[in-house]
């Protein structure tokens, strides 16, 4: 084979191993991406694990236990779809490693084949001195130098082939390496995926009893839905209240430790960036008037959000403002609303209240505890409003 051959053959390797790298990088980055939302649903899960614990002390059968079991089958399908993902990656890698090492046995053997037969030849021309007699052989200095030249650089090309072969060599078997610690990956995701899947039917089991016995009890569930109702009513009269009397008095105006323009711009800016109110927990029922999780044919509204969580959770302030009342409201325990300038936000089912009406407060400080109720269910009311227009708190707060 001529030094061009092997040349080209050489560049061929390189681009594999030069393209093969830069899937590699690709590849990594995805892999990396579906870990870190694997880890996010495993801390959901986690989360709502140890809520469903604390709501299985209460033997009673209530729409919280319903909405944490669902929240939980939604983790667990979340993660089956991650791990679903992450297999189908490492098949595809698995797929183009063995295509790399494939062609790396092919280039192997023929750089071997190669090597071999520039033995062979440098073998029939062994002698130093046969190579001399060529060199002082030429018939003038020209012919002299180019024969020389060529002496040397067929010696030196010699050399790289050793170096090719060694390099391949080396490639082939840390890709051999790779392609068994990506089989022996895939096969222990194989086996999350199934028993997940296995924890995933056992929970929609749980689901389908408590849904059952609720339907049994659908009296008691339209008294709950009755009395949340005249309790939201009465959050929104209070609220509105406030708003109307801040307005009409200018109070706030007047207060030199708070600038309400700059209260309300700081506040818009954060649409999507406000922190929880709550350090864990999920959202049990949404914004908006929706049909009731167990009586499809009854539609339950909410002025905000529910964020069901661990017993005893503080609750922080997501925005710097000002309170502008500390209340009490049957079936919402203590209520704090705090003013953000033209935004208001409110904070109901409260204990162990850390903060006064008039209170000048920073965000991020602790306002005061959850309730848990009767039935073992804490759960956090959290609403939004941009004087008296009620918005959607989802869009405010960061995403989990």
């Amino acid at each position: 084979m001529s030094p061009l051959s092997m040349k080209l053959r050489r560049y061929n390797t390189y681009l594999i191993i030069f393209l093969f790298s830069f899937y590699q990088s690709f590849s990594q980055q995805s892999r990396n991406s579906l870990e870190k939302e694997r880890d996010v649903n495993l801390l959901k899960i986690e989360e709502a694990e140890k809520i469903i614990i604390q709501t299985e002390k209460s033997k009673k059968i209530t729409v919280g236990k319903l909405n944490v079991i669902n929240k939980q089958i939604k983790n667990r399908q979340d993660l089956i779809v991650n791990l679903k993902k992450d297999v189908k990656a490492q098949t595809n890698e698995i797929i183009t490693l063995r295509s790399l090492i494939y062609s790396l046995q092919k280039d192997f053997k023929v750089l071997n084949e190669e090597y071999s037969e520039m033995i062979y030849h440098s073998y029939k021309s062994r002698s130093s001195l046969d190579r001399l007699s060529f060199i002082f052989s030429s018939k003038n200095y020209n012919q002299m130098f180019r024969r020389f030249n060529y002496i040397f650089q067929y010696s030196k090309f010699r050399k790289n082939q050793i170096n090719e072969i060694e390099k391949v060599s080396l490639e082939l078997s840390n890709q051999e390496k790779r392609l068994i610690d990506v089989n022996k990956k895939q096969n222990f995701l194989l086996k999350e995926e199934v028993s997940e899947n296995n924890k995933l039917q056992k929970l929609k089991g749980r689901q389908k009893r408590i849904i059952s016995d609720l339907n049994k009890k659908q009296r008691g569930l339209r008294k709950e839905i009755n009395d949340r109702k005249i309790a939201l009513e009465k959050l929104d009269k209070l609220i509105r209240d406030i708003i109307r009397s801040e307005k009409e008095s200018l109070l706030l105006s007047e207060d030199e430790n708070i600038d309400l323009l700059k209260l309300t711009e700081g506040f818009e800016s954060n649409i999507g960036k406000l922190s929880w109110p709550v350090k864990s927990g999920f959202v049990s029922n949404r914004f908006g008037e929706h049909p009731h999780p167990v009586i499809k044919t009854v539609k339950v509204k909410n002025d905000g959000i529910d964020i069901q969580t661990s017993k005893s959770s503080r609750v922080f302030a997501v925005f710097s403002g000002k309170v502008s009342t500390v209340a009490f409201i049957p079936g919402m325990n203590n209520v704090i609303i705090v003013n953000h300038g033209d935004y208001y936000t409110l904070y109901a089912k409260l204990k162990n209240l850390k903060v006064e009406k008039g209170d000048i407060i920073k965000e991020g400080q602790i306002l005061a505890e959850l309730v848990t109720n009767s039935d073992g269910i804490t759960q956090l009311q959290f609403q939004i409003w941009k004087n008296n227009i009620k918005l959607n708190p989802e869009k405010w707060i960061i995403k989990k």
